[in-house]
């Protein structure tokens, strides 16, 4: 369980990451887009933070577990773009991959799922 939720952790520092800067250059260049893939981050890592904590009190493992599945095809996206648009294989979206895919290990384990029942 606290390997789930330490995952999680640093799963939404992460997302901080590109919602903090999508949001401030769709604030800054007016790119309706760039704004809302920021705010889908930032939800993303709320959701996160929100899941992590209500694992640690034994309420819900389904918040954390739902957005770990998202953020695992938000990474994948993420590195299919970076193979096919850049042409380069990116080493930080596989495992931001790894991290989102040991989350979601993690918390369909039957300890973890016992104690958030």
């Amino acid at each position: 369980m606290v390997a789930a939720v330490a995952l999680a952790g640093l799963q939404a520092v992460f997302c901080l990451l590109p919602g903090l800067n999508g949001l401030s250059f769709g604030l800054a260049g007016g790119s309706a887009l760039a704004f809302l893939v920021g705010g889908l981050y930032l939800v993303l890592s709320a959701a996160t933070v929100l899941g992590s904590v209500r694992l640690y009190r034994g309420l819900d493992v389904r918040l954390l577990a739902l957005a770990g599945a998202a953020l695992v095809v938000v990474w994948l996206v993420n590195l299919v773009l970076a193979v096919g648009v850049a042409g380069t294989f990116d080493v930080l979206s596989v495992l931001l991959l790894g991290l989102a895919v040991g989350v979601v290990v993690l918390t369909r384990k039957p300890e973890v799922r016992a104690w958030a029942a």
